[in-house]
């Protein structure tokens, strides 16, 4: 009798763990939630005229890279952007918010619209993401989410699409610098927010060499590739762990925010 009941204790916490524990569980996320992430992927500025990649992108599967063409006034634009889906954006910042927002009710709607407000809620593999700086809009170029000098990278001015093409494809070994310390898109997160998060892996303290850059962006592909399967991404739960207060106060941080 004991034996029987142990069982069927067993069974009982095995069934609530299945049914409460498991990823597809804790991966929970509401409609809502997914609906708000959709509305701010469409108003990323880049997500015009945009075609699935015809091949892998510099280390990027193309089944999970957009080559967008868009026009900016009188700029024009050419981007190869990541796929993120509204349920991988919302569940990502669902996980962030839950862990080291608790309490701040308006966690999810606001680091939505601080990816908007600092990389148009775009993750730019390879190419132009025109921007506002300083009130005059500017060419600004990336490799995987991060913003690089390239050449007209800053300036205004149209730049012809081939040029842009000729850039986005630039290798990563010549990478002569990095804009903003090497923040990283949707949320401009900076190498040693990051690290705080990723104990595991040498992140480089700067990037003022090119061994550091190309190791910077291998090390962002990789784990954009991982947040990609998984409820959270580091990259945004080291921003988010690097500006609480501002997050809390409901304000998008600067770099140097608490």
């Amino acid at each position: 009798m004991a034996l029987s009941t142990t069982r069927f204790a067993r069974g009982v916490v095995f069934t609530l763990c299945f049914g409460l524990c498991s990823p597809a569980s804790a991966w929970a996320q509401s409609p809502e939630h997914v609906a708000a992430a959709k509305a701010v992927l469409e108003k990323s500025p880049v997500r015009g005229n945009c075609a699935p990649a015809q091949e892998d992108f510099l280390g990027w599967p193309a089944s999970l890279v957009q080559r967008c063409e868009y026009q900016h006034e009188s700029m024009p634009g050419l981007a190869y952007v990541l796929d993120v889906k509204p349920e991988t954006l919302a569940r990502w910042v669902e996980t962030g918010c839950s862990a080291l927002m608790v309490g701040a009710g308006h966690c999810f709607d606001r680091t939505l619209k601080c990816a908007l407000d600092s990389t148009g809620a775009s993750f730019v593999i390879g190419g132009n993401l025109i921007a506002a700086r300083s009130g005059v809009k500017q060419n600004r170029f990336y490799r995987n989410g991060v913003a690089i000098v390239a050449p007209k990278s800053g300036m205004p001015g149209a730049v012809p699409i081939p040029e842009q093409e000729q850039i986005a494809h630039m290798p990563e070994k010549d990478v002569s610098a990095m804009l903003d310390r090497g923040g990283v898109a949707l949320w401009n997160t900076l190498p040693y927010q990051f690290a705080v998060k990723a104990l595991e892996i040498a992140v480089p303290a700067e990037m003022n060499t090119p061994d550091r850059r190309e190791k910077w962006l291998e090390m962002v592909r990789i784990e954009m590739l991982k947040a990609l399967e998984s409820p959270e991404n580091r990259l945004l739960s080291g921003w988010m762990s690097a500006h609480p207060i501002t997050l809390r106060a409901g304000e998008c941080p600067d770099s140097r925010d608490p």
